[in-house]
């Protein structure tokens, strides 16, 4: 691991910066390497809870680096698929972290950028940022990040955004539904702590074993196999010490 991310862990809570500011944290190969490999560390780690997601500088992300794109240009076709399956192999290890992830973003977040707020459980946005696909300004298109981001905001929202190419500001993210909350950029640390302290309400096992649930019924059928799964998920929880004892304590004060 590198130090274009840097770690910073506090109790079961780890926040993870990007560090490349000079580059307004553009993902290039190394820096995409060195998440991916977090991201496998993180599958069986059960000592953290909770993973914010920030970056370094005057902005949260620039989205892909061009020089990684020039690079990957002069490469045979099928090595160049191969290097260019980096992110959206991220993306989707992101996205199915088992532990409950916020993203904290500020400043410009162009393309890819928007596709790491779109694999995160919850994001928080300085209401002073702006957005932007312009992948097609650069005769390219979104197609890691788009997967993601019409299962954040509909397929006709992220169209137009793709195709239009234009700059939408905070208040446009959070009604799209890209984002859950915003404000000034001397509140968010207040409103990420609200936001912990909410989601540390519930077990980490109980929101691990949800996650896990959502994205195994997400695209299935409302059909008998989906009540059949759905019945022994629940089945699983209600088996659970923590369900045990909650719904014990719950049913002994009603009496």
């Amino acid at each position: 691991m590198t130090d274009l991310i840097q770690l910073e862990k506090n109790n079961s809570i780890l926040t993870v910066w990007l560090n490349r500011p000079e580059k307004k944290n553009a993902l290039n190969a190394e820096m995409i390497s060195s998440l991916m490999q977090l991201t496998q560390e993180l599958q069986n780690d059960e000592s953290t809870d909770i993973v914010i997601l920030k970056g370094k500088g005057d902005c949260f992300c620039a989205g892909a680096d061009l020089s990684w794109f020039k690079e990957a240009a002069g490469m045979p076709e099928k090595e160049r698929v191969e290097t260019l399956k980096a992110l959206p192999i991220f993306l989707k290890t992101w996205n199915h972290l088992p532990q409950t992830t916020i993203t904290v973003g500020h400043g410009y977040l162009y393309g890819g950028a928007l596709g790491l707020l779109a694999v995160s459980d919850f994001v928080i946005l300085d209401q002073n940022s702006h957005l932007r696909l312009s992948e097609v300004l650069l005769g390219l298109i979104p197609a890691s990040i788009s997967p993601y981001l019409i299962k954040r905001m509909g397929f006709k929202r992220s169209k137009a955004l793709m195709l239009g190419a234009e700059s939408i500001n905070a208040q446009l993210a959070l009604a799209y539904g890209l984002v859950d909350k915003i404000g000034p950029s001397e509140k968010l640390p207040e409103i990420e702590e609200r936001l912990i302290a909410n989601i540390q309400k519930s077990a980490m096992q109980t929101r691990r074993m949800l996650k896990n649930y959502l994205f195994q019924i997400v695209n299935k059928e409302f059909n008998d196999e989906l009540v059949e799964f759905s019945a022994k998920a629940l089945s699983k929880a209600i088996d659970t010490e923590i369900a045990k004892e909650f719904i014990g304590t719950f049913t002994a004060n009603e009496k």
